[in-house]
C-alpha cells in the first residue's frame, strides 16, 4: 500500500524524475537547434553550389557564344563570278587612292601562272587554304575559303602611282618590267570570308605573280607548294572596306 501510494503522490516524485525530465527537453530542444542551424547551413551551401553552377554555366555560354560568333565572322559567302569581278574593281579603285597616298602603284595582277598542271591553285593562311583558281582538282568544295580576288603594292621603276598596268611584257616577264624588287611587296588577296590576307615580300627579293601561291595535284603531277605564306593583314582600313563591299550581298 505504501508503495504504491509513494508512485501516485506527486509530491513523492523524486528530483532524479525531474531532473531527467528537463535534461530530455534540454537534449531535445538543443538537438532541434542543431538540426536548424544544419538545415540552414545546407540551405547555404545549396544555394552557394547553385550560384557557382550558374556561374560556371554562364561562363561554359559565353565562351561558346564568343568562339561561335569567331567563327561566324569568318563563315564563307557565295558569291558568283560577276558578284567577285565588282567586288574585285571596287576594291582595286580604293586601293589606287591609297597607292597614290603613299607615293605607291598597285595593279590586279596579283596571282597568275604558266603553264601547269590540271591541280587547283591556292595559297596557305592562318585560315587554311585559300582557293584562287578552281580546275575541278579536287573543287571549290574542298576549300573552306575562296579567292574574290586581289591586288599588288609596289614601287613603279618609273615612278608612276596609282592604279597601273602591270602586265607590261609576256608572262615570262612578269613583274621585271615594271617593278622595283630593292622596294617593299604587299600582295592582298581578298577572302569570301571578309577577311583580307597579306604576302610581305619585295626588299631585295624577286617577285612574280606565282609568288604565295602553289597547285594541288591533279591527273598524275605533284603538287606544287607554295613558296611563302600569306598572313592576314593588319590593315584595318583594307578590312573594313571588304566587309563593306561584301555585305551588299548577304
Amino acid at each position: 500500500m505504501s508503495s504504491a501510494h509513494d508512485e501516485t503522490n506527486p509530491e513523492k516524485t523524486s528530483h532524479f524524475a525531474i531532473a531527467f525530465q528537463v535534461t530530455s527537453l534540454s537534449k531535445k530542444y538543443k538537438l532541434t537547434a542543431l538540426n536548424d542551424a544544419q538545415d540552414k547551413l545546407g540551405s547555404q551551401t545549396f544555394s552557394a553550389t547553385s550560384l557557382q553552377a550558374k556561374s560556371d554555366a554562364t561562363e561554359s555560354s559565353s565562351k561558346f557564344n564568343a568562339t561561335n560568333k569567331n567563327t561566324l565572322s569568318r563563315s564563307s559567302v557565295s558569291l558568283n563570278s560577276v558578284q567577285k569581278e565588282k567586288i574585285n574593281a571596287a576594291f582595286l579603285n580604293w586601293a589606287a587612292e591609297r597607292a597614290e597616298i603613299g607615293h605607291m602603284a598597285v595593279s590586279d595582277w596579283y596571282f597568275d601562272h604558266g603553264a601547269a598542271g590540271n591541280g587547283d591553285w591556292y595559297a596557305n593562311t592562318p585560315d587554311g587554304r585559300v582557293q584562287t583558281q578552281d580546275n575541278g582538282n579536287p573543287g571549290a568544295e574542298a576549300f573552306k575559303i575562296h579567292s574574290i580576288g586581289g591586288c599588288v603594292f609596289y614601287k613603279s621603276k618609273d615612278g608612276s602611282t596609282g592604279k597601273q598596268d602591270l602586265y607590261q611584257g609576256s608572262f615570262a616577264d612578269n613583274y621585271a618590267v615594271a617593278m622595283d624588287f630593292d622596294q617593299p611587296v604587299s600582295k592582298y588577296m581578298l577572302g569570301d570570308n571578309g577577311i583580307v590576307y597579306e604576302l610581305k615580300t619585295g626588299n631585295g627579293e624577286n617577285v612574280s605573280t606565282n609568288t604565295g601561291f602553289g597547285q594541288t595535284s591533279g591527273e598524275g603531277t605533284e603538287e606544287y607548294q607554295p613558296d611563302q605564306d600569306f598572313e592576314i593583314s593588319s590593315d584595318s582600313a583594307a578590312q573594313s572596306e571588304l566587309k563593306k563591299l561584301i555585305n551588299q550581298y548577304k
